[in-house]
């Protein structure tokens, strides 16, 4: 009795999985990796077996979707271009076989006796999988820990780091067998990268591997300055792939496709590093800013001990604090003055030794109005050059005088004396002798 009623499962199971059948599959989105096709039957009563597709039946494939055929477990066929596909590699026997009908049933008759032995089910699997091989976005990564990195400028220094990557699978059939393999309904991406919080294997690998990316970034391979990895990104994820050629590429199938720094942070003694090595760039290069700083530094210094509160002791200590401050000729303060004002000097005399030469060039102007001589005569009128009035003599001492009143006492000016007339009718002669013939005064 179990006999005949398993064959008339067998008989009614055999001639259902003779229709053809229809498989695709809508968009498998950014969290869907692998999903099994389903048969989409708008009409007609066929309930064969699920794992049985008969010869002939068309799958189509969408764009960014690989198809994959498994026959009995093993993977027959693929493609990774969208389009129509009918299925001809089907191991179980069709009553509308290629070969006629008769030939079918010949063969769909020791399938039947097959299943007979089976109690009515079929000793034969076939699957279509979809594969997607579009980019997978938005997988946040972020060091939980410093990382070195050698950076060109500031050496060696620890930064944190966090962002997002996305990753492709570009070999499906090395995905299907390494990871999802049949499965029965959707293999997902977490089941992958892990959750927020929970990273799984393959982004555990790729934080692992970050560190030994950014050594090709930093001193001695691309010499990127820690601050300049956000512009850098393309190369980043070209690193990220060569370090995780052998892990995800062979061993997966995937490669890493883009890589996003959000942002590059150092840790807190990287960062006093990087600001005191920035410091004395900046005031090595400009003196009047160090000076300008270190006279800031004082001048809160005196601020902080004038207005200590702590006690008559640390009152007085820092009264002398001040004063030290004031008149130390070691303090940084004074140092800092002293050298503003002697590269005030050095300035003024630039600028008066670039203006000497222009004086100089402008030469005396002759009474003829002839301008910008040079030599003792005018270059027009051939008249000599004016004496210069050496001004006259205080008795006090003061010389050089212009005005009226001295300059040191404030004594007016004697009276001109008109001196003496010579034989030779020379006049305002004031010496012993004649200024025109030489002769002495009579």
């Amino acid at each position: 009795m179990g006999l005949i009623k398993a064959a008339i499962q067998s008989v009614s199971g055999n001639l259902k999985d003779q229709y053809l059948e229809f498989f695709t599959c809508d968009a498998l989105g950014t969290e869907v990796l692998v999903r099994r096709g389903a048969k989409h039957m708008k009409n007609g009563s066929n309930k064969g077996d699920a794992d049985i597709i008969s010869n002939g039946s068309k799958i189509a494939v969408p764009e960014g979707t690989a198809l994959l055929l498994v026959d009995n477990g093993r993977v027959v066929d693929f493609t990774t271009e969208a389009g129509m596909y009918t299925w001809d590699t089907s191991s179980a026997p069709s009553c509308f076989g290629s070969n006629g009908f008769l030939d079918g049933v010949k063969k769909s008759c020791a399938d039947i006796w097959t299943r007979i032995k089976a109690g009515g089910e079929a000793m034969t699997q076939q699957r279509v999988y979809f594969v997607n091989m579009t980019e997978i976005i938005d997988n946040k990564f972020g060091t939980a820990s410093p990382l070195p990195y050698d950076d060109p400028t500031y050496r060696g220094i620890y930064i944190r780091m966090n962002g997002t990557f996305s990753f492709k699978i570009v070999n499906p059939v090395t995905f299907f067998k390494n990871l999802s393999s049949n499965v029965a309904g959707d293999y997902r991406r977490e089941e992958l990268m892990g959750k927020n919080g929970q990273p799984g294997q393959a982004k555990a690998e790729f934080l692992m591997y970050l560190g030994e990316a950014l050594n090709k970034m930093g001193a001695g391979g691309e010499d990127v300055q820690y601050n300049r990895l956000q512009s850098q990104q393309v190369k980043l994820a070209k690193y990220m792939n060569d370090v995780l050629d052998e892990d995800w590429l062979q061993g997966r199938g995937m490669i890493v496709d883009k890589v996003a720094v959000m942002s590059v942070t150092p840790d807190d003694e990287s960062r006093k590093r990087i600001q005191d090595f920035d410091d004395g760039l900046m005031f090595g290069n400009n003196p009047n800013m160090a000076a300008g700083y270190q006279i800031k530094g004082s001048v809160d210094a005196m601020k902080t001990a004038a207005g200590n509160q702590a006690g008559a002791g640390n009152a007085m200590m820092g009264l002398g604090l001040v004063g030290g401050f004031n008149g130390s000729a070691m303090n940084p303060g004074n140092q800092g003055m002293a050298f503003l004002q002697q590269q005030q000097m050095m300035q003024q005399q630039q600028q008066m030794q670039a203006a000497a030469p222009v004086a100089a060039a402008a030469g005396w102007t002759c009474t003829c109005g002839q301008g910008g001589n040079q030599g003792k005569f005018c270059a027009n009128c051939g008249s000599p050059k004016p004496v210069e009035d050496a001004g006259w003599a205080c008795s006090c001492g003061q010389t050089g005088n212009k005005g009226k009143f001295c300059a040191n006492c404030g004594s007016p000016k004697p009276a001109d004396n008109a001196g003496w007339t010579c034989t030779c009718g020379q006049t305002g002669n004031t010496g012993k002798f004649c200024s025109e013939c030489g002769k002495p005064q009579a």
